[in-house]
């Protein structure tokens, strides 16, 4: 992960630190910090949500950065990470671009004036408040900076060898059992294929049934099977489902939301992505109703594979 950008936003008051935010669509300010500034004598033009609301929807305040001075108007947030929040619509009323790579920051219009990012800018005499926000947002900079910079895969391979492997995992769970609505059979013939791609099956095939994904079968379900392109370069397989969808009986278990995940993100200042080697053949199963028929034979899954209705998505 990059270190936090963050400035010193000027007021007359002291200085607030702000997080440059370019995902962000409205600059925002923290309610506590709004309050402040308000009880302090700032001057503070706030906008009312509702004429009985006692907290207000937006604030406009006199900033400044480097010596450039704007009135702008700050969303209210009623708690966050930052104090405050420079959005897009800051950066392009100020035409303020960024050099991540340098860590400064200038404007269009005058690109000789040049700052720097995570810089505290605290003068003596500023108030407790102010100094233990700077103090708060320097320890999230901080933090993001202890990492190791030369961090990468062979580091993590050597530090995390039982969660990145470089074979397919497998959930730890009870193999998933597909339930249908009868027992009668589906069954289709295998999809015509072209000597060149009956090679790729071939070899997709034998790859699936090395990692013991996939093994024969003598079943009485039969789906044919494809290819489909990949965005990256090859071929994925898939089996055409669609008669044995028809029958799956889904289970009626709360699936997890995205809001709900961005809930647990509360106070959390370092985030990582890993991709899966594969987002599916994960999840063990019992296998009998997945089979699959080609040319060269019949197999069947015994982990969850894409195509059937109650298999990942991604």
């Amino acid at each position: 992960m990059g270190a936090l950008l963050w400035v010193g936003l000027k007021l007359k008051l002291g200085v607030v630190p702000a997080l440059v935010d370019t995902g962000a669509q409205f600059s925002c300010m923290r309610l506590d910090v709004v309050e402040y500034i308000h009880l302090r004598g700032e001057e503070c033009k706030f906008s009312p949500c509702s004429p009985t609301c006692l907290v207000a929807d937006a604030v406009r305040l006199h900033v400044r950065l480097l010596n450039f001075s704007w009135d702008h108007k700050f969303k209210v947030l009623s708690e966050g990470p930052f104090p405050a929040i420079l959005g897009m619509d800051f950066l392009q009323r100020t035409q303020m671009r960024a050099d991540v790579s340098s860590r400064t920051y200038n404007f269009v219009f005058s690109s000789s004036s040049v700052g720097s990012f995570s810089s505290t800018e605290i003068q003596e005499g500023e108030g407790p408040f102010l100094q233990c926000l700077c103090g708060k947002v320097a320890n999230f900079t901080m933090l993001a900076q202890g990492y190791p910079k030369d961090l990468n895969q062979g580091a993590l391979l050597v530090e995390f060898p039982s969660l990145l492997p470089t074979s397919l995992g497998i959930a730890k769970c009870t193999p998933y059992d597909i339930e249908l609505s009868d027992t009668t059979p589906v069954w289709s013939p295998p999809y015509q294929c072209a000597p060149p791609k009956l090679q790729i099956f071939k070899q997709v095939v034998n790859e699936l049934l090395e990692q013991g994904v996939v093994r024969l079968s003598r079943s009485q379900y039969a789906s044919p099977m494809f290819l489909v392109p990949k965005n990256g370069g090859g071929f994925r397989m898939v089996v055409d489902y669609r008669k044995v969808n028809l029958k799956i009986v889904f289970d009626s278990y709360p699936m997890p939301t995205i809001k709900k995940a961005f809930e647990q993100f509360a106070g959390a200042v370092i985030f990582s992505v890993l991709d899966l080697s594969s987002a599916y053949f994960q999840i063990p199963l019992t296998p009998r109703v997945t089979a699959f028929c080609t040319s060269f034979g019949l197999f069947k899954f015994s982990r969850l594979p894409m195509g059937i209705s109650v298999g990942p998505k991604v």
